[in-house]
């Protein structure tokens, strides 16, 4: 039996933020099940560090997005992490779209968000491979490097002599009080004693909540987004982000340069479960490449109509967990505290933009209840 005084479940980026913010004099475990932190949707994003622009006034995304955006920006530059405040373009190709720019600068005036219009003729001068008839930029937007960052968290964490146990598993609850926890390492079996344990183990978060609460509330339903790699098709360097006008399900297929140079195209969204398996899509990260260039292109014929399938090559596949509470879905990051339980479910897009923000709240939750 190992005691420590508070056990993280999940080390992306969100498990890492947490267990920096551990207030001082408590021993702390963070328990990965992968063979290095980070491996699953904390590295296979787009990297982007979002403004806050689409989330409800009032919403822990909002307030998470706008206050993890500025502090990212700081500890990037503090910590010597690349990262370029690069700004974004949403572009409507048609005047139906329009009408959604006008409710989004509304909506970015209510929250002070800056942006600035652009007119067609500013499009085509400025990013003349899109088309688009209006256009709204927004400048806090920016990308930089999630490995880095990834990687200066656990630093930080391990400076702190927070133990980060890898290749671990949380695979049963013993007992609530004080909290026992079963974890499988390889073939080898042990025993975790704690006074607080924090559930961010990302896509696994809801069932180990429905189990440690003994409840059948949460469920994570999965969905892929992927991406591709765009060459060739710019007479420049894309040195801005590019998004059309969101759909119902995502963001729709954006350009997100990255800071080597490299244009992705992505991501699309694909709801997945085990059942859906196939030839093409044997596990959650395979994909059919030659089939998707053809649905990317079709799909990114309005905004990039020069796009063709050459221009395209393999890029990566990420999972989103959608979160669903009772059965229906749950828009929001939903981070609450239950006795000596916290958990993070529904941490999807903007978290990596608001894990140091997430990560500050926990760490106020945890000394609350230390």
């Amino acid at each position: 039996m190992i005691d420590t005084d508070v056990v993280v479940i999940g080390g992306g980026v969100i498990g890492l933020s947490c267990v920096n913010q551990i207030p001082v004099g408590l021993k702390a475990i963070l328990i990965e099940k992968n063979r290095r932190c980070g491996e699953e949707s904390s590295s296979r994003n787009s990297e982007v560090i979002h403004s806050g622009i689409y989330y409800p006034h009032g919403s822990q995304k909002t307030e998470h997005c706008k206050v993890g955006r500025n502090e990212l920006y700081r500890f990037c530059e503090k910590n010597q992490i690349p990262f370029k405040q690069c700004g974004k373009v949403v572009v409507a190709t048609s005047q139906d779209e329009v009408q959604f720019l006008e409710g989004l600068a509304a909506h970015c005036e209510y929250e002070i968000v800056p942006f600035q219009r652009l007119s067609k003729n500013l499009i085509q001068r400025r990013i003349p491979w899109v088309q688009g008839v209006e256009a709204l930029y927004f400048p806090l937007s920016g990308i930089f490097d999630v490995h880095q960052y990834l990687r200066c968290l656990e630093i930080k964490a391990r400076s702190k002599e927070v133990t980060i146990a890898t290749n671990s598993r949380v695979s049963r609850f013993l007992s609530r009080d004080p909290w026992i926890l079963e974890v499988e390492e390889g073939d080898q079996k042990w025993q975790l004693r704690a006074k607080i344990v924090i559930n961010a183990a990302g896509l696994e978060a809801a069932t180990l909540s429905n189990e440690a609460l003994q409840v059948d509330r949460y469920e994570h339903k999965l969905c892929r987004g992927r991406y591709l790699l765009i060459n060739h098709l710019f007479s420049e360097p894309l040195s801005v982000l590019i998004y059309p006008v969101p759909e119902e399900e995502g963001l729709g297929l954006h350009l997100t340069p990255d800071l080597s140079g490299q244009v992705r195209l992505g991501p699309d969204t694909e709801w997945w479960s085990p059942q859906h398996k196939n030839k093409a899509s044997k596990s959650l990260y395979d994909c059919d490449w030659d089939t998707l260039k053809k649905e990317f292109v079709a799909q990114s014929k309005k905004l990039l109509p020069s796009l063709s399938e050459q221009h395209l090559s393999p890029g990566f596949v990420g999972v989103r967990p959608k979160l669903y509470v009772e059965g229906k879905a749950y828009r929001d990051f939903l981070i609450e505290r239950h006795e000596r339980y916290i958990h993070l479910l529904g941490i999807e897009s903007p978290g990596l933009t608001a894990s140091l923000s997430i990560g500050a709240q926990v760490g106020r939750e945890t000394e609350a209840i230390s």
